[in-house]
């Protein structure tokens, strides 16, 4: 189907309607039949559907299968495309349209949208009107009771979860794509990270790449959870490599370095605190990276895992100082 230049379409308006009964249908002027839309995505399927009903009851109802990447705003977009279409090979004179989609109404009322489905029901709201079939638009309130919304919405379900038929529409959505290659790359970067010789004590916390980034932004990272998550700090072992410390020993055994996993884990002189992270967030602090996915993972326990990382290294910091 051709559509106009973005620039060269008008807006579609449309009524919103906060209750349906007879007194909204006669002060608002809902003409001729009315067309219920809907649209649904369940179980990682897509479906939609109109019904078409007149003096109180159904007269006919289309499904509609869309592809599983389409989105939900799609299968109501799509919903409103077919009403529109049904209502012009009908050739009724004036027809309503009813959606429970706010989003997908108030796109018809921008006038410089360039999403292909909304231009589709603009031109082809165009050529009805140009038919001598007058399309109205009201938005309705999802799940207040009207019958006839209710049934558009059972109907779309069931198109999405029996339909069988090749999908009606699947053009692919850009989110789809951006998600897709997003997930392709972090796939790639994830088996990098694994095969990677370095950084063995950073993959201890954050095991999967995929999560890092998103943790990291909410722990507002500081000096100590650095050192803390890389093994790269004020700690006795380390700056015994580098010469910096005559011993790698711990104050509390001179048999044991003083690393990372030596104070979060073992050493007595952070028991109390240890015990008291363990007793808040229900997790037995190992070294074992699920620990760490259950620590700075949970919103409920990122925040005493991060006071209890910053005490430690902090102490640590200042003896070797």
């Amino acid at each position: 189907m051709k559509r106009a230049h973005p620039s060269k379409t008008v807006s579609v308006d449309y009524i919103s309607l906060e209750e349906f009964n007879q007194e909204v249908v006669d002060r608002h002027g809902l003409e001729g039949p009315q067309i219920y839309t809907d649209g649904s995505k369940i179980e990682g399927k897509t479906g939609a559907a109109l019904t078409w009903w007149e003096r109180g009851g159904e007269i006919r109802h289309s499904t509609f299968k869309l592809a599983p990447y389409n989105t939900v705003y799609q299968t109501e977009l799509y919903a409103l495309l077919r009403a529109v279409q049904v209502a012009m090979k009908h050739k009724v004179p004036s027809v309503s349209i009813l959606s429970d989609s706010k989003s997908s109404l108030e796109a018809l009322k921008t006038p410089y949208t360039t999403h292909p489905l909304v231009q589709a029901i603009k031109t082809q709201t165009e050529q009805a009107r140009d038919a001598g079939v007058v399309t109205k638009f009201f938005w309705l309130r999802a799940h207040i009771g009207t019958p006839g919304n209710e049934r558009a919405d059972e109907l779309a379900k069931q198109a999405a979860l029996k339909k069988k038929t090749a999908p009606d529409y699947d053009r692919v959505p850009v989110s789809f794509v951006k998600r897709s290659i997003r997930l392709e790359t972090v796939e790639k970067w994830q088996i990098r990270y694994e095969a990677s010789e370095t950084g063995a004590i950073t993959k201890k916390f954050f095991p999967q790449v995929r999560d890092a980034n998103s943790i990291l932004k909410k722990l507002k990272l500081t000096n100590y959870l650095v050192q803390a998550f890389t093994g790269h700090g004020g700690f006795a072992a380390y700056l015994h490599r580098f010469k910096v410390k005559d011993v790698p020993s711990c104050i509390c055994d001179p048999a044991i370095d003083e690393d990372i996993w030596h104070i979060i884990c073992e050493c007595p002189r952070f028991g109390p605190d240890r015990f008291e992270l363990e007793q808040k967030t229900g997790v037995k602090v190992t070294q074992d990276s699920s620990v760490w996915v259950q620590l700075l993972g949970s919103a409920k326990n990122r925040d005493p895992t991060k006071t209890f990382l910053e005490k430690v290294v902090s102490a640590a910091c200042k003896r070797n100082k």
